[in-house]
């Protein structure tokens, strides 16, 4: 693969052992200056108190909290008002007597101006030669030497001197915004320029989003940030093999921070949704939620919404990743609300270990990721909308669903999917081309929307029902009043019709497709004296072939993004019965609730597990008090025998009101009221013969 192609899969084969393989649970103290002084015993009661076995502490980086010698680091002045003089020494021996891990919080994206100067080779600088300075301290570049070499300096000298447990990066990456969310634009510094032309082929940098060679630039940026971060994981592994790197693709540990930001719309699922690709994808590696107990970062003294901070975390567990709690300053100088929710979270992750130890996806149904690095912003913006819109639609009709990131296609088993659906996607790759068609052949069934299967020459790939696209109809303008026909009557104004938004793609369909859902041209709709007209016109929207053992539907529309902008449930219901359908009646689980409630479906060490969260809270931009959901009904085909030793606890309120019951071959749970999260465990993990 060359930097000038999608983000491809990491693969797993380098997985290595260590502590993190079991259920942990973190609790971070982001340290200002001002706090070099705190009492570790006293943070340590905090923490254990809270539910955590890991405290994720500030080491070094842009402060370095204990006596450094390098000349590239800048020592807290305050420990010198410290006995010993040394936070961290303090801090490994307190954790380490108690049982307790402690992982050292490295921020390598700046430096004091001071070391800037004596080194403006490793500065970031901007499209127009300025540095980056906030608050004083100056952002270097991760394709210069302080990233490339000075940082393993850096972690060489915490190693000689403490047997730390593992490593967090802080803002590992390539910064083109501040702190105060001014846009700097793509660094220009020497050795981005000249590892850009050498990679890319690029003769010229790109200076900000969307100019000619942005897209091309945010691949080389992520592949350097790789191979970066698979490097220091090395480093890391042969210093200290009891240490575990937490970052990104490349790390030990994979990484996702749940936070809330000012002016970004809520997306409710995003925990769910990153966890589940992490653990789809790269199911050998471990995953860790640390959720943010701020606001935003202007507001890092401000609460978050308690019930908005708990979700972080039932997400994190539900799909099974480690829980993180995050603040600011020593734990109790801050008087955040949102705690007392995290530690009741964090405390039953911690009690029933054995239900979370090697808690792995296993949802019959897919849903894959569009690749951010595949196409523009514009585009990658519609395939996201897509993709939300099946995620939303897929959860709210109780359809549990893994999250499957579009560029690990040929490396994911497949095999353990009964459907796959296909978001808007862009390509697909010749890769990614012959695993969706094997996957079909072997009796998989693909559900496709928008554009996915289109080539840009019109033609679409051979297991789907679609043959050639004629035309292409994105104007908002001209598809007003125009309908997919879902229910036959008398007339077009008596049947039942869903409005067509977004983008309609019209395809000449093979011979041995069958056909469904007619398209209603556009006709006036206004003023209303005019407002008639409408036939059937004589193209489709959907079709469905047969391929192998297996089907393909084919829906050229974006019917997700139409859902997520009117949140009409015809819409919803058009793509979700789609789905149920392919997955058939002996489906893992059948589930009768609220549509408030999200489903997820793991394997561990315990069973099967099933994972219900109630949603009832989301407002805004944020979630707040439940509505308890009552008369919750699961039913698990051929799973009669499971019914002994079957157990149901609430996340918040210990074993649940629940009855555990068998009608014919199926076990039936009932649980009387799901007022945040349960937790539904099959004991012998489910398995069955299907022959």
């Amino acid at each position: 693969m060359t930097l000038t192609e999608p983000r491809a899969a990491v693969a797993t084969a380098d997985v290595r052992p260590g502590w993190w393989h079991e259920p942990f649970d973190m609790f971070q103290t982001n340290l200002r200056e001002i706090d070099a002084l705190l009492d570790v015993e006293t943070v340590l009661d905090a923490i254990q108190e809270h539910g955590a076995g890991v405290w994720l502490l500030n080491v070094g980086g842009i402060l370095s909290h204990f006596p450094s010698t390098l000349t590239f680091q800048s020592r807290n002045p305050l420990l010198d008002e410290r006995p010993g003089g040394d936070l961290v020494g303090d801090a490994v021996d307190a954790a380490h007597r108690r049982g307790v891990r402690l992982l050292a919080r490295m921020d390598f994206s700046k430096v004091a101006s001071r070391v800037a100067d004596e080194h403006p080779e490793w500065c970031f600088r901007s499209p127009s030669g300025e540095r980056q300075v906030y608050e004083g301290l100056v952002s270097v570049c991760p394709s210069t030497g302080y990233y490339q070499d000075r940082s393993l300096d850096i972690i060489d000298e915490i190693l000689d001197a403490y047997p730390v447990d593992g490593f967090f990066f802080n803002w590992f990456g390539f910064n083109e915004v501040d702190y105060g969310g001014r846009v700097h634009g793509v660094c220009h510094c020497d050795a981005c320029a000249e590892a850009f032309v050498r990679e890319t082929g690029i003769e010229r940098l790109p200076s900000f989003a969307g100019d000619p060679g942005y897209l091309e630039w945010k691949r080389f940026a992520a592949g350097t940030i790789d191979r970066l971060t698979s490097r220091i994981r090395g480093h890391i592994a042969e210093r200290a093999p009891h240490a575990g790197l937490i970052l990104g693709r490349s790390a030990d540990i994979l990484f996702h921070e749940a936070n809330n930001a000012l002016g970004r719309p809520l997306w409710p699922h995003a925990t769910s949704e990153s966890v589940s690709a992490f653990r789809v994808a790269q199911p050998g590696k471990p995953v860790l939620v640390n959720a943010v107990a701020f606001v935003d970062m202007p507001y890092r003294l401000a609460s978050e919404q308690p019930e908005m901070f708990a979700q972080y975390l039932l997400q994190a567990v539900s799909r099974g990743a480690n829980p993180s709690t995050y603040i600011m300053g020593p734990a109790g100088l801050i008087d955040y609300a949102c705690l007392a929710p995290a530690a009741v979270v964090t405390r039953f992750h911690r009690d029933h270990a054995e239900v979370y130890a090697g808690l792995s996806p296993a949802a019959e149904v897919g849903v894959v990721r569009p690749n951010p690095l595949a196409a523009s912003a514009e585009v990658q913006q519609a395939s996201v909308a897509e993709f939300r819109g099946l995620f939303s639609a897929l959860l709210e009709r109780h359809v549990a669903v893994d999250v499957v990131p579009v560029e690990s296609l040929a490396v994911v088993d497949l095999g353990r999917f009964r459907v796959l659906v296909l978001p808007d996607l862009i390509g697909p790759t010749p890769e990614e081309d012959a695993a969706l068609e094997a996957f079909v052949r072997a009796g998989g069934r693909v559900v496709a929307t928008g554009r996915s299967g289109i080539r840009s020459d019109g033609s679409v790939v051979s297991w789907l029902p679609g043959a050639q696209q004629r035309s292409l109809e994105d104007d908002a303008e001209a598809l007003k009043s125009s309908y997919v026909l879902l229910g036959g009557g008398p007339s077009v104004e008596g049947s039942d019709l869903v409005p067509v938004r977004g983008r309609l793609h019209t395809l000449a369909w093979r011979s041995d497709a069958e056909l469904r859902h007619p398209v209603v041209p556009r006709a006036p709709y206004g003023p209303p004296e005019k407002a008639h007209g409408h036939e059937v016109g004589p193209a489709s929207a959907c079709g469905v072939l047969p391929l192998g053992s297996g089907s393909a539907t084919q829906v050229p529309w974006t019917v997700g993004a139409a859902y997520r902008e009117l949140g009409l449930t015809v819409i919803r219901d058009l793509i979700a019965d789609l789905v149920i359908d392919a997955v058939g009646e002996d489906g893992t689980v059948q589930v009768e609730t609220s549509e408030h409630v999200e489903v997820s479906v793991g394997r561990s060490r315990a069973g099967l597990v099933v994972h219900l969260l109630n949603h009832s809270g989301q407002r805004r931009n944020s979630f707040g008090p439940t509505v308890p959901i009552r008369g919750t009904r699961l039913r698990f085909p051929g799973r009669a025998a499971d019914a002994v030793g079957t157990r149901v606890h609430h996340v918040t309120a210990g074993d649940a009101d629940a009855t555990v019951s068998t009608v014919g071959d199926d076990l039936l749970v009932e649980i009387v009221e799901v007022v945040d999260g349960a937790v539904v465990v099959i004991p012998d993990g489910g398995e069955r013969d299907d022959a």
